[in-house]
């Protein structure tokens, strides 16, 4: 008896211990979203970019330990050797991110949709 009662014990909190330890991923904010790319202050390049979403909505994202690469809607013939240099005002991106206890986004992976267009006019100047 005495060892069917430490059994009946044990598996209590054996449950209990593995349904929290399932239920710790559920505490992690991942989230997608997509916008274009506003420019950020001069002292926040390389480490931070701001993604302003369609509904105005605007986040800032750390960019310094993710993974940035070209989506299939981008040419090859507009493709910089580094997919990172293209991150810059009104490039169209998808943004993969962990929100951490703060609230800030971090960013693992940045997929690159559309390159903003060149300003003729800006070139002439």
């Amino acid at each position: 008896m005495r060892g069917y009662l430490h059994w009946r014990i044990g598996t209590k909190y054996l449950s209990l211990v593995l349904c929290l330890f399932a239920a710790l991923p559920l505490f992690a904010t991942k989230g997608i979203f997509q916008g274009l790319v506003v420019e950020g202050t001069k002292r926040e390049v390389g480490k931070y970019i701001y993604v302003a979403g369609k509904t105005g909505y605007l986040r800032r994202v750390n960019i310094q330990r993710c993974r940035v690469r070209f989506g299939d809607g981008v040419p090859s013939s507009q493709r910089l050797q580094s997919a990172a240099e293209s991150l810059r005002d009104n490039a169209e991106i998808r943004v993969t991110a962990d929100e951490d206890s703060h609230g800030e986004w971090i960013a693992s992976d940045i997929v690159i949709l559309k390159l903003p267009a060149v300003d003729k006019v800006r070139l002439r100047i």
